[in-house]
C-alpha cells in the first residue's frame, strides 16, 4: 500500500496494512484528548482518499479510531471553527468541502467501513453514514447521533441526505431533529450501523466484514436482509402524499418542542424532505445552503457560546486550581455519601446519586419521615422505567444502594455528607454540629441551601474550611444547574471536591461567592417582584405570562411563582429585602398571598392558576385580588413588560458581577439559562444585553423612573465608554482572555 505520511500535514492520518486489500485508516489527532474534523485534518483526508483510490491492490479500507481510551471514536466538527464564521457564503463553502470530501469515501472503487468504538457525533457520524458499511462496538460509551439542531444549524457534511437514504424518512428525523445520540442496540436496530461485536472483537469483526463484502460483491454488498415492512414503509415515504403527511406530523412536534426561535429544526426538516425528491448531488447542495444560513445567525453564535460555557463548567478549568486529590474520594464509583434530609428534595437527590452509582446513607429524625424519602425515589424510578429511560433491574439495584436512618450511623466514611433538611439556619446549624461528631476531619459538609449565608453556617463548624454550598434545583433529576457557593473559610480543596462530585452527577457547577440569594434568587427576585405589581396595577397575568414565553422563556412569572410556591417566592423575598433594602422590597400582595395554605401554586392546586393534573386554568379567585378586582385588565403592554421584568434581571447580573459573586459574565449567563430557563436562544441576560446595546437598557430602566429599578454603576460606565459583555466576533468574554477551550463533543 502507499505511503500516506506525505500527504497529512496535521499528522493525524496513518494507514496500517491488514492483509488480504484491506487497509486501516487510523484517524489520532496529535496533542489533542479527541478527534476533530478540522478544516486542516479534512484537507488532509482529501488528499489521502485521492491517492488511496488510485490503489489497485486496495480492496476495502476501515475508518478507525486512534484514541482508544478517550471513549471518543469522533467528536465531530471543530466547534471553534464553527463559531468563527460570519459570512452565510463561507459558511456554504466550507459545508461544501467536508460533504465533498467525505462524498469521496462513499465514491472510492473500495469497499469502505467505520468502525466505531465510543461517541460518534455530529461530523464524525456523516463520516460513518458516507462509508459503505458500519460496525459498532457493544459497549455503553458507544453511541452515535447528529446533535447540530441543539447548537442552531444542521448536519452539514451529507447527514441530513444519507441517513434518510439508509434508514428511511420517519426512522432518520427523530435522530436529526432531536439531537441526541442513539445507543449501539438502537443504532443496529434502525440499521444505522450493519453489524455490533465485543470492543475487543472490533479489528477483527472489521476484518470479516471486510472480506465478505469483497467476497460478496464489493460496495453492493448487504450483510442484513431487507424487511417487507420496512421497504413498503420506506417506498410510501419517499411518495408525495406520504411526505405531506411526515411534514405535518414533524412539524406539530417541533412547534411544541421548539418553537419559532429556534429556525435549525425546521431548516434540517426542509432539508431532509427536499432530499426526497433531489439527487444526492442536489440534496447536498440544499444542505450546504441552508446550514451557511444557519451558522451565520446569531441563535446559532448564542447556542455555540453557552455549549462552550457548559462543557467548560462540566470538565472544570485548567487553571482553576483544582487538586485532583481533593476530589478523588468525591467521584469514586461505589463511594459512600451521607445525605441528611428525606424530604422531596432528598428524595430526589438520593435517587440520583444512587444512579450514579453512589451509595447513600440518607438520614432523618424519624421513620416516617424517611419513608417519605423512599417513596419519593420509588416514585422517580417508576417514573424512568415506564419512559422506558430504565430497566427495572437497574432501579432494583439503585434502590438497593440506599439506606435510611433515624441516627448518625454509617457516615463515617462519607467523604462528602450532602446537607437537604429545612431551609432554617438554627436547624442547619444544630444538624452541623452533630454531624462533624461523626465524621472525619476530611468531610465536606456541604449545604443545599437556596438562600441562607454560608459564612453564617460556618460559624457553628469545628473546621469551617470544609463547609461548602451546594444549591440544587428542583426538580432535582431533570435541573442540569448546581450553585457552588463559596464561604469566607471555604478551602479551595472543599470547592474542588463538590464541583467534581456536581460533575460526576451530571450537573453543572457554577461557582458563587456567598451573598443574598446567590445568584438564580437574587436575579429572580425582581422579575417576580415587578410581575406581581404589574398585576396589582392591573395588567392580565395570563397575558403576561403568554408575552414572556414569546420573549422565549419556558414559562411565565405566575407560571414559575405557582411552580416554586407563593410561600417559597415571599420567603426569599424577605431575605432579599433584609439585604438589599427598599429596591428589593416584595409587593404587598405577594406577602399576602403566602398567608393562604390552601392556594400556595401547584403543591396545593391552586395559585396564580387552578392546577388540575396537566391542566391550568386561570385562578378567578386570585385575579379579584389585582388592580381592576377581576374585570377588564389593562390593554397588553409587551415593550413595558419586557422592561420591567427582563432589564431588571440584566441589571442584577450586573450588580453580581461588581459585587464578585460571580466571576465572569458566562458564568452569570450559563447560571439564569441553565438554572431558569432564560431564553437559550439569546444566550442569557448578559448576551443579550449585548444584543441590544448596553445603552439601550441602560435608557429602558431610566424611562421607567423607578428608584428601584435605577441601573447599577457599573452599567452606567459601560454605557458611557460603549463597552461590551462579550468580543463581539468571537463571543468571548470581553477583556478576561475569553473561555478555555472546551471539549467539543455533545452531552
Amino acid at each position: 500500500m502507499i505511503d500516506i505520511s506525505t500527504l497529512t500535514k496535521t499528522g493525524a492520518w496513518k494507514l496500517e496494512d491488514a492483509g488480504d486489500g484491506i487497509g486501516f485508516l487510523v484517524f489520532d489527532l496529535p496533542e489533542e484528548k479527541l478527534n476533530k474534523l478540522s478544516e486542516t485534518v479534512l484537507e488532509d483526508l482529501d488528499r489521502i482518499l485521492t491517492e488511496l483510490d488510485k490503489d489497485s491492490e486496495l480492496k476495502a479500507l476501515v475508518v478507525w479510531g486512534g484514541k482508544p481510551d478517550s471513549g471518543v471514536f469522533i467528536a465531530g466538527a471543530d466547534i471553534n471553527e464553527i463559531r468563527s464564521v460570519n459570512d452565510s457564503n463561507t459558511a456554504t463553502l466550507k459545508a461544501g468541502l467536508g460533504q465533498s470530501v467525505l462524498h469521496k469515501l462513499h465514491t472510492m472503487k473500495a469497499v469502505t467501513i467505520a468502525a466505531i468504538d465510543g461517541m460518534c457525533l455530529g461530523g464524525g457520524t456523516e463520516l460513518a453514514l458516507a462509508c459503505d458499511l458500519r460496525v459498532a462496538s457493544h459497549s455503553p460509551k458507544t453511541k452515535i447521533g447528529l446533535p447540530e439542531v441543539q447548537l442552531g444549524i444542521l448536519p452539514g457534511f451529507g447527514g441530513t441526505q444519507r441517513l434518510p437514504r439508509l434508514i428511511g424518512i420517519s426512522s432518520a428525523l427523530p435522530v436529526i431533529l432531536g439531537g441526541k445520540p442513539v445507543d449501539f442496540r438502537k443504532a443496529f436496530k434502525i440499521g444505522m450501523v450493519d453489524q455490533v461485536t465485543y470492543p475487543g472483537l472490533l479489528r477483527q469483526a472489521a476484518i470479516d466484514l471486510a472480506k465478505a463484502a469483497i467476497d460478496g460483491g464489493g460496495k453492493s454488498y448487504t450483510p442484513r436482509k431487507r424487511n417487507r415492512n420496512k421497504f413498503i414503509m420506506r417506498l410510501l415515504e419517499w411518495l408525495p402524499p406520504g411526505r405531506a403527511l411526515i411534514r405535518r406530523q414533524a412539524r406539530k412536534d417541533i412547534d411544541r418542542r421548539a418553537g419559532p426561535h429556534y429556525p435549525a429544526p425546521y431548516r434540517a426538516l426542509e432539508a431532509v424532505l427536499a432530499g426526497s425528491r433531489l439527487s444526492l448531488e442536489e440534496g447536498l447542495k440544499h444542505e450546504a445552503k441552508l446550514v451557511g444560513e444557519l451558522i451565520a445567525s446569531s441563535v446559532c453564535k448564542n447556542l455555540i457560546d453557552l455549549f462552550l460555557t457548559s462543557e467548560e463548567a462540566r470538565r472544570g478549568s485548567k487553571s482553576s486550581g483544582e487538586k485532583p486529590a481533593a476530589d478523588e474520594a468525591c467521584t469514586t464509583s461505589g463511594a459512600h455519601v451521607g445525605l441528611l434530609g428525606a424530604g422531596v428534595m432528598g428524595g430526589g437527590l438520593a435517587a440520583l446519586m444512587a444512579r450514579k452509582g453512589f451509595r447513600v446513607r440518607m438520614k432523618d429524625i424519624g421513620r416516617e419521615a424517611l419513608s417519605l424519602g423512599f417513596r419519593k425515589i420509588a416514585e422517580l424510578y417508576r417514573g424512568r422505567v415506564k419512559r422506558r429511560r430504565m430497566k427495572r433491574s437497574d432501579a432494583d439495584n439503585c434502590i438497593a444502594r440506599i439506606s435510611g436512618t433515624t441516627e448518625y450511623t454509617g457516615l463515617g466514611k462519607s467523604p462528602i455528607v450532602l446537607e437537604a433538611v429545612v431551609e432554617n439556619m438554627d436547624i442547619k446549624k444544630t444538624v452541623l454540629a452533630e454531624v462533624e461528631a461523626c465524621v472525619s476531619e476530611d468531610t465536606v459538609f456541604a449545604s443545599n441551601t437556596s438562600a441562607l449565608s454560608i459564612n453564617e453556617l460556618q460559624s457553628a463548624a469545628t473546621c469551617p474550611e470544609r463547609v461548602v454550598g451546594l444549591h440544587f434545583f428542583n426538580p432535582v433529576d431533570r435541573m442540569p444547574l448546581v450553585e457552588v457557593i463559596r464561604g469566607e473559610k471555604t478551602s479551595d480543596e472543599a470547592v474542588a471536591a463538590v464541583e467534581a462530585f456536581a460533575r460526576k452527577l451530571g450537573k453543572v457547577p457554577v461557582r458563587c461567592s456567598d451573598g443574598p440569594g446567590f445568584l438564580v434568587n437574587r436575579v429572580l427576585g425582581p422579575y417576580l417582584n415587578e410581575a406581581v405589581r404589574l398585576f396589582e396595577e392591573g395588567y392580565s397575568p395570563t397575558a403576561i405570562d403568554a408575552c414572556i414565553k414569546r420573549f422565549g422563556m419556558p414559562m411565565g412569572p405566575f407560571e414559575l411563582i405557582d411552580e416554586v410556591g407563593l410561600d417559597v417566592a415571599a420567603k426569599v423575598g424577605i431575605i432579599l429585602h433584609e439585604a438589599f433594602g427598599e429596591r428589593a422590597r416584595p409587593p404587598e400582595l405577594l406577602a399576602k398571598l403566602k398567608e393562604n395554605p390552601e392556594a400556595l401554586g401547584k403543591k396545593t392546586g391552586r395559585g396564580f392558576y387552578v392546577h388540575e393534573g396537566k391542566n391550568t386554568s386561570p385562578n378567578s379567585e386570585m385575579l379579584r385580588l389585582g388592580g381592576t378586582g377581576g374585570s377588564d385588565f389593562k390593554p397588553d403592554a409587551p415593550e413595558l413588560w419586557v422592561k420591567r421584568l427582563v432589564y431588571p434581571m440584566v441589571n442584577e447580573c450586573v450588580r453580581a458581577l461588581e459585587e464578585g459573586i460571580v466571576e465572569k459574565a458566562s458564568d452569570a449567563d450559563l447560571a439564569m439559562v441553565f438554572g431558569t430557563g432564560f431564553a437559550p436562544f439569546r444566550g442569557g441576560p448578559l448576551r443579550y444585553a449585548d444584543s441590544l446595546g448596553v445603552a439601550q437598557v441602560l435608557d429602558g430602566l431610566q424611562s421607567l423612573r423607578e428608584p428601584r429599578l435605577a441601573p447599577c454603576e457599573r452599567m452606567e460606565i459601560m454605557a458611557a465608554r460603549g463597552e461590551r459583555f462579550y468580543d463581539a466576533s468571537t463571543g468571548q468574554v470581553a477583556g478576561s482572555g475569553g473561555q478555555k477551550e472546551a471539549v467539543e463533543s455533545a452531552s
